[in-house]
């Protein structure tokens, strides 16, 4: 063995009291730890509560077999291997159940050296796989401290914090301002997670109308309501086994803050217009720009569901709090416009960063990526100048304060931000020829014109 026996704990679940007794004292022999259970249901208890390197499973149970349990897990996404145990002559099922993801399995009358052998090469491929996966989980984490450029103690304790839940499967609620950061965050957490091979859907509960976002986040059936032509499934459905992030949840109304803190505590679905009750397994990780804690205090958000949605929080600052940070978020943009705008900008001038530092940024690092872009566009030099940038925040300040409050103005703002996005980068594809940007956006030459002026991307 290149492994130590003690260091692993096995589960063997078999009806047959004398099989049970032979496969223990053989683990026993070689060192192991191990659990013994006589169900299927038994099995999934231990499961529970214990951590196993490998599971043996006698095919034939009372109430649940072992296909049934293994998958069970397979569903549970559980990285142990699993060996099946078959009565002599049943080799359809043994090799059904490797096609169901079993490991190995071994037959009746039981072999003492075949089960030996079989026990010991899959404890050795999970330690392979428990390896790979640690130097996998710390090459990501490496590569995630570099995306998120985080130089300042206050952003790196974030993004620490981030990294310790991930390993967790609690909810986690992300707290700070509007465009400081969250939503990566929240992206960091599921990519470091078991559940990082699996979706991650993202919702912003204030862009979408109240009437819209039930059917977005629970779906409907064909016939729900005026226009559900098809069956469509909600957000809920498509984060399966993966993650949910809930931007800005703290817009959601009283009538839906009930309905998600049912899908909390029960995890189901129903569609709208349906009557099937439908079993979810995703993780809730929400972020706010809001008190949550006055809001409840006040009547507007349930004191209840706060609690299901904060059992971790994080706390993102703003930018104005991780001026550290600011120098090498303008490099990064900067490298990161020139790739997509096929700009050569070499930097930008002393005058111009102390000019950033001095910024109070109220949009935070989403301000900051929206001055860059529109300066690197406007710029007719390779350096990024102060006047460039000045005029730019002004502009910036100005519709800021425009903005409003208001669900209602936030979701003007959005539709206008993306409206923006959409406008450069078809002036990117286009290389500036106004006649072929229109064309692509199936607008007028004049409408354009007017669009651009509203958005400071004239040249």
């Amino acid at each position: 063995m290149s492994f130590s026996a003690g260091e692993h704990r096995i589960l063997i679940a078999d009806d047959d009291a004398s099989i049970r007794f032979f496969l223990g004292e053989l683990l026993r022999k070689e060192g192991f730890e191990f659990d013994l259970a006589k169900t299927g249901a038994a099995a999934l208890d231990c499961l529970k509560n214990n951590t196993y390197s490998l599971v043996i499973l006698d095919e034939k149970m009372p109430n649940m077999s072992g296909l049934e349990v293994l998958r069970h897990l397979k569903s549970e996404a559980y990285a142990m291997p699993v060996i099946m145990i078959t009565a002599y002559g049943s080799k359809e099922l043994a090799l059904r159940a490797i096609r169901e993801g079993a490991y190995d399995f071994f037959t009746k009358p039981v072999d003492i050296e075949t089960v030996r052998t079989v026990i010991n090469r899959a404890i050795e491929k999970y330690e392979l796989l428990r390896e790979l996966d640690n130097v996998k989980t710390e090459n990501l984490k490496n590569i995630l401290r570099d995306e998120i450029i985080a130089e300042s103690e206050e952003m790196k304790q974030a993004v620490e914090l981030a990294i310790k839940v991930a390993a967790t499967d609690v909810t986690v609620l992300i707290t700070g301002e509007s465009g400081s950061g969250k939503e990566l965050i929240a992206k960091t957490i599921h990519r470091l997670s078991d559940r990082k091979g699996n979706p991650f859907v993202s919702v912003n509960c204030a862009a979408i109308p109240e009437t819209l976002l039930e059917s977005e986040l629970f779906g409907y059936e064909k016939g729900a309501f005026t226009g559900a032509s098809k069956q469509h499934a909600g957000k809920f459905e498509r984060a399966s086994m993966g993650s949910i992030f809930l931007d800005e949840i703290g817009d959601l109304s009283p009538g839906l803050q009930a309905k998600l803190l049912r899908v909390l505590q029960n995890k189901e679905i129903e569609r709208l217009g349906g009557t099937r009750t439908i079993k979810i397994d995703m993780r809730l990780i929400s972020a706010t720009n809001k008190d949550l804690d006055g809001a409840v205090r006040n009547g507007a958000f349930r004191e209840d569901l706060l609690y299901r949605v904060k059992v971790f929080e994080i706390k993102v600052p703003p930018l104005r709090q991780r001026t550290k940070d600011i120098p090498l978020l303008v490099d990064y943009f900067v490298r990161k416009f020139n790739g997509t705008m096929g700009r050569n900008i070499k930097g930008i001038s002393p005058s111009a960063v102390r000019f950033l530092l001095n910024y109070s940024w109220p949009g935070n690092v989403r301000e900051m990526e929206n001055v860059l872009q529109r300066a690197m566009i406007l710029e007719d030099t390779d350096t990024i100048r102060e006047e460039t940038v000045r005029g730019l925040i002004s502009y910036g300040t100005d519709r800021t304060e425009e903005k409003g409050t208001g669900v209602k103005e936030k979701v003007e703002a959005i539709k206008s931000e993306e409206e923006r996005k959409l406008i450069i980068d078809a002036l990117t594809e286009a290389r500036w020829k106004r006649m072929e940007t229109a064309a692509c956006l199936g607008i007028s030459r004049k409408s354009l014109f007017n669009k651009m002026k509203k958005y400071g991307l004239m040249k």
